[in-house]
């Protein structure tokens, strides 16, 4: 759906703009992670106003959506999967951050998250068999990955010591769900790999 409505999008866009035709796919791929981000942050606002939790969702999904850009992770096969995926993800998160306002887990939540920030840094990045990193773009990739977790892991250790919830949650999450993500995403690389090497 959203890809469909991107390319309507790029098709009018270079026509408009008389661009070379031949550059589609391009603003097709431009205005899909446009459209997406909208989409997924108008779902996440919703959920947390349902929740009662409109900034601590704002606050998650802003974190996950740097580290993912830089970090990578899993990807769905198809569109519906994605959005089905995504959807439920953000719903599961900002329900944990609605039940840790009611429930004192935050020592245990902390040590889980250091230990996906580890995961992340040591799996990250992960790129895809479509648009796989050269060593120069995976350095630049691990580089900015590494700033983002070690600036978002700090404020998860202030915030906890301060007693910040509405950063403490949502950045756990982001980074627990991150690194789900990059398990997931790393997994299928590697099964990937051995049905190609098994042919």
């Amino acid at each position: 759906m959203i890809n469909k409505l991107a390319l309507k999008i790029a098709k009018k866009f270079i026509k408009h703009q008389n661009l070379q035709f031949d550059k589609v796919e391009i603003y097709q791929y431009g205005f899909f992670v446009l459209l997406s981000n909208l989409l997924f942050s108008i779902i996440t606002i919703v959920i947390g106003i349902a929740l009662d939790i409109l900034l601590e969702s704002v606050v998650f999904y802003f974190s996950f959506l740097i580290i993912r850009q830089f970090a990578g992770g899993y990807h769905a096969t198809t569109e519906t999967k994605c959005e089905i995926i995504s959807v439920l993800s953000i719903f599961v998160c900002l329900v944990f951050v609605r039940f840790l306002k009611s429930y004192d887990f935050r020592t245990p939540l902390l040590f889980l998250t250091i230990v996906a920030a580890v995961l992340t840094a040591v799996l990250c990045p992960l790129d895809t068999p479509e648009k796989p990193l050269s060593e120069k773009e995976f350095r630049y990739f691990r580089k900015i990955s590494w700033i983002i977790l070690f600036v978002i892991t700090v404020t998860i250790v202030i915030s906890y010591f301060f007693r910040f919830n509405v950063l403490f949650a949502p950045c756990c999450m982001s980074l627990i769900l991150e690194s789900i993500l990059i398990i997931a995403g790393k997994i299928k690389q590697i099964t990937n790999i051995k049905k190609m090497k098994s042919k």
